[in-house]
């Protein structure tokens, strides 16, 4: 079966989660104060403390959140909780059959959550306090936002009723949502299951992203023509995402009521591709960009692409849509250098599903004419310069795509010979020094030992530049990694929650030791679950990519990239896990036998000799990677010259 087997079957956006049990009719603030008896007139009197929400209110409103979510598929639930509310959402969790898993960090728990709405297609659900909570768990909200992926942010706030009086953890959360999230939604009052409802709904709609709901319980309703919906506060995705150019939930607009989130969420692409029909009739060299818009549909793109001589290039997100061992397969596109040879040859570029959020910051200057097919907005003429961007859906852009002949100009497996080109050469740049693994032994040790089966999870660092090529991808979602935002700090949370995703599949993080300088306590996480997870970290005691870009004066010396040498190994063992130690293949290969084979998660440390990462970057983002003898030969035969 074709696409990631932990995905549910597509469901409806959710129309309404239905109400929840509730302990009776939302309650009063309190009772009136009584004047009391009359009194002489003396100094005003200053109003007392307000009086916190019955505790009925309080579970009403986790009640609804939960419920929510369940309908639309969420079955676990991660973070770090506060008091009040937040414990209230924990227990209603509970209540639903939702699974709650405890982290370290906010970050970190909402990287688990976008994971597991990446691999199940259900919204994610991360618990955070208030204020702190919050604050810290920017960076996951921005990862989710960046890379599309429905996450529900559960905050507690300081109650409305309380924030001329309260400054104690308080923050504009509504302003701090906007930063990162679609939208910002206040759960409470009198109808909060309508506005956990319109939170979901937000979070899926295309393009889905992250929403941040706080809840406060004895919230009053927003208006006559709002009531129930909750105040949700329109916002834009970081960098102006999709929400923000097309007046979606996220242009920063003011208050968006229930009705408009629903006419967002219902906008369907229109079909006008006739420019696309007639482009493949001209062309006789057509490449393909796959994107992260494409992973939904990997078993429509590989019924139209299967023997169709048309070479496809895989951006990060979108690796495994084509399988690799197929002829189509062309390697990576990533705005670098690397599909460079390929790309420069063709005399057509068709992207499908491609964001402009997964590539680098790069020139687009090929030749060829390029149309970008995506189901909503996403600017991507602002990119590829000259290209097109066609809104449309891409089933139909397939049935297209499947009425052309193929590639004539093309050779026999140009795909195939374009990947084994970069892969090759990615290969030969290895710099082997005494004592110590290269890049690429890490990555093609790990491969011969993990079966086909394994998720992995890849964390950025100079390592990605050898993780990403050179481990190959046969099914979507297998090799996760963050796109958009680029995150450190991704791999061993994503790997957290794969394993609970996925229970009986083994999972492997690489990570830099950078990165898991940043993640290294949720290990306890792992072992506390017992997750079968192999956490291998390239440690050369630096920010390896960063020293390849720093320049020799100006820029400080070895103290603004370097770290002493840390044993990884021995903390992890600290923390209840298994460990080795590997500087060589063979020790490599026996440490992931026996942690591939072991309940419970393992951390290999394996010392890397960073000599050859500045060739690997030059190969996947300079001019190494523009052109290859084998390649040539290629272009050569298979254009006639």
């Amino acid at each position: 079966m074709t696409g990631n087997l932990l995905r549910r079957p597509a469901r409806e956006t959710p129309q309404s989660s239905g109400p929840p049990q509730s302990s009776g009719p939302p309650q009063s603030s309190g009772p009136t104060r009584s004047p009391g008896p009359t009194q002489s007139p003396g100094p005003a009197q200053s109003p007392g403390p307000a009086r916190a929400p019955e505790p009925a209110q309080s579970r009403r409103a986790a009640a609804a959140i939960v419920g929510a979510l369940s309908a639309a598929g969420t079955r676990l639930v991660f973070g770090l909780p506060g008091g009040g509310p937040n414990l209230d959402v924990v227990g209603a969790a509970a209540d639903a059959g939702l699974r709650f898993v405890l982290a370290h960090g906010e970050t970190a728990a909402a990287i688990m959550a976008a994971t597991c709405a990446d691999l199940t297609g259900s919204p994610g659900a991360v618990v955070v306090t208030r204020g702190p909570g919050l604050a810290s768990a920017v960076n996951g909200i921005a990862h989710a936002a960046l890379d599309r992926l429905p996450l529900v942010v559960i905050a507690d706030t300081v109650p409305a009723a309380d924030r001329d009086r309260i400054s104690h953890q308080r923050l504009d959360q509504n302003a701090l949502g906007r930063a990162v999230a679609k939208a910002v939604v206040t759960v409470g009052g009198e109808e909060p299951e309508r506005a956990a409802d319109l939170a979901v709904r937000l979070a899926l709609a295309s393009p889905a992203g992250p929403v941040v709901v706080n809840v406060d319980p004895g919230a009053q309703a927003p208006g006559d023509g709002e009531r129930g919906t909750g105040a949700v506060v329109g916002s834009g995705t970081v960098g102006a995402g999709p929400a923000a150019r097309t007046g979606r939930p996220g242009t920063g607009a003011g208050v968006v009521t229930g009705a408009n989130a629903e006419a967002s969420a219902d906008a369907s692409p229109h079909d006008d591709l006739a420019p696309l029909a007639s482009a493949l009739r001209a062309a006789a060299r057509p490449v393909v960009l796959l994107g992260l818009g494409a992973l939904g549909h990997a078993g429509a793109v590989r019924a139209a692409l299967a023997g169709r001589g048309i070479p496809a290039l895989h951006t990060y997100r979108a690796r495994g849509i084509l399988p690799d061992s197929g002829a189509e397969a062309a390697g990576l596109f990533t705005g670098g250098t690397i599909e460079s040879p390929l790309l420069a040859a063709a005399d057509l570029i068709i992207g499908l599903g491609v964001d402009p959020v997964e590539l680098i910051p790069a020139a687009w200057a090929y030749p060829a004419r390029t149309l970008l097919v995506t189901e909503y907005p996403a600017g991507s003429a602002g990119y590829f310069t000259g290209g097109t961007e066609l809104v449309a859906s891409l089933p139909a852009a397939l049935e297209v795509l499947a009425a052309h002949a193929g590639g004539p100009g093309w050779p026999a497996s140009a795909g195939r010979i374009a990947k084994q080109d970069a892969t090759a050469r990615l290969r030969r740049a290895a710099v082997p020094g005494p004592g110590s693994l290269t890049p690429q032994d890490v990555v093609t040790t790990a491969r011969a030992q993990a079966p086909p089966e394994v998720i992995v999870t890849v964390d950025s660092g100079a390592h990605m530049l050898a993780v990403m090529p050179l481990w190959p991808a046969d099914e979507p979602r297998r090799l996760l990694i963050s796109s958009g935002l680029a995150t450190m700090g991704f791999a061993v949370p994503a790997a957290i929650a794969a394993a609970l995703c996925a229970p009986g599949v083994p999972v492997i993080a690489f990570a830099g030791d950078g990165g898991l300088g940043m993640t290294l306590m949720e290990v306890e996480t792992a072992v506390r679950h017992r997750l079968r997870v192999a956490v291998v970290v390239f440690n050369d005691a630096a920010l390896s990519l960063i020293k390849i870009k720093q320049s020799a004066t100006g820029q400080g010396g070895a103290e603004a990239v370097g770290y002493t040498r840390t044993s990884f190994a021995t903390a992890a063992t600290a923390m209840g896990a298994a460990a080795a130690c590997a500087a060589s293949p063979r020790e490599l290969a026996a440490a992931l036998a026996a942690a591939l084979a072991r309940e419970g998660p393992t951390l290999i440390d394996t010392r890397v000799d960073p000599a050859g990462y500045p060739a690997l970057l030059d190969l996947t983002r300079g001019d190494g990677g523009r052109r290859g003898p084998e390649w040539d030969a290629a272009i050569r035969y298979g254009s006639g010259n």
